[in-house]
């Protein structure tokens, strides 16, 4: 296992001060909590710890944000008063379950075996195949389930969490195997709408990639999606921006469609590729046009696919399309 607090190297070195003091004094539980600096402590710069923090340190679930105040003296001592989500005992239990549950994944997926880019795709994998999306957990008249929606309680006691308990969830299992994960937030573009969002950058063979496990476990409907799966910034900056500074992601060596020769950059490379998987009896396709290579309309790539799987006969052949023309990926379905 790895401690991996990417927040902590980017604050200055009282901010540092602050952060340790902090997060000693939540891990004892303490309702009082002294630190060192002088004087008033802003608002802006406590956020910016606390963010900092939690990102950095996913069992930090307990904690209310939003509730937590700090004072200072007549001689200058400041100290936070946090307010805790569950008692020390709660957190206890919590966190031993967390363990067993963690221990337990790692065992099942064969977390110690393999590189680092195969423990990823398993991790990956899982969660698009058992975590679920809970679209009820903003519902403030859940508060409850609000809480457990935001953290890795969520995941791994109910499978079920928002962006930020499974991004954050990510992080423990793969910092567990030694792998550094960062816990990214910012902003993502949906249907035309932006939204508060996390994912992740996970270092794989000393580079790191952007990945989004919340959108691909969207995307795996009777499938596994794989669209922002170790991807560029140039890739997910089409639908991701970042609320703070991020380890530049320029390599898609171990990105899926790479790795796996499912990324074609010329038509004639496409009709290739699916014309032999069609001899070969698939019926089910999923590849990347990389950017170069001028996106098809839907229309004229199923009737592409359509027109090599009816080789040359005069029957009818149904083609279902499900297309991420913002990375470049599609899907595709032949019947």
């Amino acid at each position: 296992m790895i401690v991996d607090r990417y927040y902590y190297a980017q604050l200055n070195k009282q901010e540092q001060a602050v952060y340790k003091a902090f997060y000693n004094g939540l891990m004892a539980h303490e309702d009082v909590i002294p630190i060192p600096i002088k004087g008033q402590l802003s608002k802006e710069v406590f956020n910016k710890i606390f963010r900092a923090m939690t990102r950095d340190n996913p069992l930090i679930y307990y904690v209310n944000q939003s509730a937590c105040n700090w004072a200072t003296d007549a001689f200058g001592h400041t100290a936070i008063c946090p307010q805790y989500f569950y008692s020390r005992e709660t957190v206890r239990k919590y966190n031993r379950n967390i363990e067993n549950a963690v221990n337990n994944l790692a065992a099942q997926l064969r977390l110690t075996e393999g590189t680092d880019y195969e423990k990823e795709v398993r991790v990956h994998d899982w969660f698009c195949k058992n975590v679920k999306y809970d679209f009820k957990g903003a519902d403030m008249d859940e508060p409850a389930r609000v809480v457990l929606s935001h953290n890795i309680v969520g995941v791994f006691a109910k499978q079920k969490a928002q962006c930020e308990g499974i991004a954050k969830a990510v992080k423990v299992l793969l910092n567990a195997v030694d792998i550094k994960c960062i816990v990214a937030t910012g902003e993502a573009e949906a249907s035309g709408k932006k939204e508060h969002h996390a994912w992740n950058v996970i270092d794989i063979g000393g580079s790191p990639y952007q990945v989004d496990v919340t959108w691909d476990i969207g995307a795996s409907k009777g499938r596994i999606a794989y669209d922002y799966f170790n991807v560029t910034d140039e890739i997910i900056s089409k639908t991701h921006s970042f609320e703070d500074e991020m380890p530049k992601c320029i390599s898609l060596k171990d990105n899926y469609f790479e790795r796996n020769r499912l990324t074609f950059r010329s038509r004639s490379q496409l009709i290739a590729f699916i014309t032999q998987e069609i001899e070969q009896g698939r019926n089910k396709l999923y590849f990347r046009i990389d950017g170069l290579f001028p996106k098809l309309r839907q229309s004229e790539l199923a009737g592409m696919v359509a027109k090599i799987a009816a080789g040359g006969q005069s029957r009818a052949v149904k083609v279902q399309q499900i297309p991420n023309e913002k990375v470049g990926t599609y899907w595709i379905r032949i019947y």
